[in-house]
């Protein structure tokens, strides 16, 4: 202990006292012989700190939360993590048979295939999940539903799942069907075709864990590497490059030999073809003329550069394509071929073109018209153009008939719009029959060019109206053609009437395909009602996805971030039911204490604690949180109690490392204290300390004190003494 500058000056007075005593003692108590007789030690009562200590061992752990367990028969067919990686929520532990293990958060296991009509607890879990990860699933409530399946499939795809039973391709064709009140034209019949909601389960990216983020690495389905494009189409404006990347499944052992084939409308040539001004360039084919291509050894991606060449034609866009030929060998093939075979890039003609903003007019004097005249429409151009263009038009409403009021047009009817000219007309010829009819409309409206940025805009005003004498019911088409539909979502088929009927109408229609309504498709009726005042309605389309599933190892759920543990397969492992594949720990140390039972008996939850790593020269503060009241008895008969410390500090070290803990069981700060052998007792057993009174000839007096903690050579004074005094410690004789 350091003395205070008063506490050595108390100690300098105490030593003249003690002079002064030693005269006054050898003049009146002291002995009369010759015998040296030794003063007494004495000191000042002074204040300090005192403490109760207890130390225990203890050591660090990192505890294992749980055990990941295969939840059926199958395969490893990806390993993202190995021992003593830390995952978070989010990353992918593995994948079963292809289909990754997800690290998600939530309050249990799942323990269940979830489909469509599946409720309990656990839907309200994969729901909470999918809305947190940003996928909508509808309302989130105890029942799986036709959204929730939407949500799970956009999740599945980001984590590159396959469908889980996939199929071919379905469709369904609708047909107009003549009724009463209105008539069928040609374009009666839409094809619909019902496609997999989700990519097949073959080589594609999963993301993988280990306490990073969300990496895409391909998925290994077999030794043999199956070879394929990274996208099956890309667009590169004319003069620039393009990377053509295509991957492996799994990286070639050796160099191999893979047929390749070229094709587009583009023109390939080397740097004398791009010299010579009467051949027309468009890409460079040198890095493309060594064929077979040779794969290198080792790498699941190569990137071919496409250098394509700027030209001052005004023409149209080009392609080129790249595809993978599989070998033609019977057995022991080299490679294979994966689903994205060829690779299609669009090369965009960036020369500007003269492109004119037409308008349709109809004149007064066209306009009545009687039967059997021609119907003008006149088009008008903001500039002369130095070719003809092709113009898109389409009889789009009004109350005439096609076939009835004016003759038949082309499925996709245009006109040329002539050269030199800033207006030029087009003709409808109407048709003369022997009945009184109403007067009718015939309404033309032009349509936007296939590429608007090269051959024509549309103006303000596109629809012109010329009125005939007919009369007519309205006129039924399909406007929705073929289209593919993923499974899951739906299509409007819309069914348009060339003029608006007067009152509803009940349009039928019939339904054919492959697929099964109820099964592949919502329940159609046969018929929709076309009501009065329109002149477009839609049918709605609704496919069923039935690709789409849950299954418990989609999605591991746990407090994370965890610490992997252990992990028990490696990569393709086959692996049976309730077989252990990893094991979770702790992210973090916790600090175990041990404490037999006399120690067990000082010690509480809250108390402080001092923590001491013997290797390492490190320490912390801390405080107990958790203590066993139930003791381990061990092989001898011994009995030790557990405990946890909660550390202020990180601490680093190994798992298993050995700690000291020193526990405060009782502290007094700025206490009135004195040397335990200045303490002694009377004859009825109360403590007394001597006081030497020095205000009346430095006398011995006793005096009866009350102790209390104990630290070292030191005790608590609690009454009797209020600090300052001078105290006999020890007397010799």
């Amino acid at each position: 202990m350091t003395l205070s500058r008063t506490q050595v000056l108390g100690i300098f007075s105490a030593i003249i006292v003690i002079a002064g005593l030693v005269v006054v003692w050898q003049q009146t108590g002291g002995e009369t012989d010759e015998e040296s007789v030794a003063p007494p030690l004495v000191r000042r009562v002074d204040r300090q700190t005192l403490r109760d200590e207890l130390t225990i061992n203890g050591e660090l752990r990192r505890d294992e939360l749980s055990t990941i367990n295969s939840p059926f028969d199958g395969r490893v067919s990806q390993l993202s993590v190995e021992d003593g990686d830390t995952i978070n929520a989010g990353d992918v532990l593995l994948a079963l048979d292809g289909r990754p293990a997800v690290a998600t958060q939530g309050d249990f296991s799942f323990y269940r295939q979830l489909d469509v009509g599946s409720d309990g607890p656990d839907v309200l879990q994969l729901e909470r999940i999918l809305l947190e990860s940003g996928y909508d699933p509808g309302a989130v409530d105890l029942l799986y539903t036709e959204a929730t399946r939407a949500a799970l499939r956009q999740w599945q795809i980001a984590y590159g799942y396959g469908g889980a039973t996939p199929e071919p391709e379905e469709t369904i064709v609708i047909s107009l069907v003549d009724g009463n009140g209105y008539t069928v034209a040609d374009k009666d019949t839409t094809a619909l075709i019902i496609g997999p909601s989700v990519p097949a389960q073959v080589s594609g990216p999963i993301a993988t864990g280990g306490g990073g983020g969300a990496a895409l690495v391909p998925m290994q389905t077999s030794d043999v590497p199956r070879l394929g494009a990274a996208t099956a189409s890309a667009e590169v404006d004319e003069g620039d490059s393009i990377e053509i990347v295509l991957t492996a499944s799994v990286a070639p052992t050796a160099d191999i030999e893979v047929d390749i084939t070229f094709g587009g409308t583009a023109t390939g040539g080397d740097q004398d073809d791009v010299d010579d001004p009467d051949i027309d360039v468009d890409y460079l084919n040198d890095p493309l003329e060594d064929l077979p291509f040779l794969w290198p050894a080792g790498e699941t991606s190569v990137t071919l550069v496409l250098e394509t060449l700027t030209d001052d034609l005004d023409e149209e866009d080009e392609t080129w394509s790249i595809t993978l030929v599989a070998e033609q060998v019977i057995s022991g093939a080299n490679y294979d071929i994966g689903p994205i075979k060829t690779m299609t890039v669009d090369i965009i003609d960036t020369n500007t073109a003269k492109v004119p903003t037409l308008t349709l007019r109809v004149d007064d004097d066209d306009n009545p018209i009687d039967e059997g005249e021609d119907a003008t429409f006149t088009v008008e151009s903001d500039i002369e153009l130095d070719a003809p263009v092709e113009v898109r038009y389409i009889v789009s409403g009004g109350t005439a008939d096609e076939t009835d009021d004016y003759e038949e047009q082309d499925e996709r009817p245009t006109f040329v719009f002539g050269a030199d000219t800033l207006d030029d007309t087009f003709t409808i010829a109407t048709i003369q029959d022997d009945d009184i009819e109403p007067d009718e409309t015939l309404t033309v409206t032009l349509l936007p060019a296939d590429d608007p940025d090269e051959q024509y805009l549309l103006g303000t005003v596109t629809t012109g109206t010329v009125i005939i004498e007919d009369e007519d019911e309205p006129e039924l088409t399909m406007i929705t053609r073929e289209r593919t539909v993923p499974e899951g979502e739906h299509v409007d088929v819309i069914i348009e009437a060339d003029q608006a009927p007067t009152e509803d109408i009940s349009v039928d229609y019939q339904i054919a395909g492959s697929a099964t309504m109820g099964v592949d498709y919502n329940t159609l009726t046969g018929s929709i009602t076309l009501p009065r005042g329109q002149t477009r309605v839609s049918l709605v389309v609704e496919t069923i996805d039935d690709d789409v599933i849950f299954v418990p190892s989609d999605m591991i759920v746990n407090d994370w971030p965890a610490r992997v543990g252990t992990v028990f397969v490696d990569e393709g492992e086959t692996v049976q039911l309730g077989q252990e594949l990893l094991t979770l720990t702790e992210p973090n140390f916790t600090i175990t204490l041990f404490a037999n039972p006399t120690d067990r008996s000082e010690l509480a939850v809250g108390q402080v604690v001092r923590v001491e790593i013997q290797a390492g020269d490190q320490e912390s503060s801390g405080r107990i949180t958790q203590l066993d009241d139930a003791a381990t008895i061990s092989d001898s008969g011994s009995e030790t109690y557990e405990g946890v410390v909660e550390a202020d500090n990180d601490l680093a070290a190994v798992d298993g490392a050995n700690v000291r803990i020193e526990v405060t069981l009782d502290e007094r700060v700025d206490a009135l204290v004195v040397p335990i052998a200045a303490v002694s007792q009377d004859g009825t057993g109360n403590d007394v300390v001597t006081v030497i009174d020095e205000a009346n000839g430095n006398r011995f007096v006793p005096t009866r004190v009350v102790t209390g903690l104990q630290e070292g050579s030191f005790t608590e004074i609690v009454s009797g003494l209020s600090g300052g005094e001078l105290i006999v410690v020890e007397v010799d004789n």
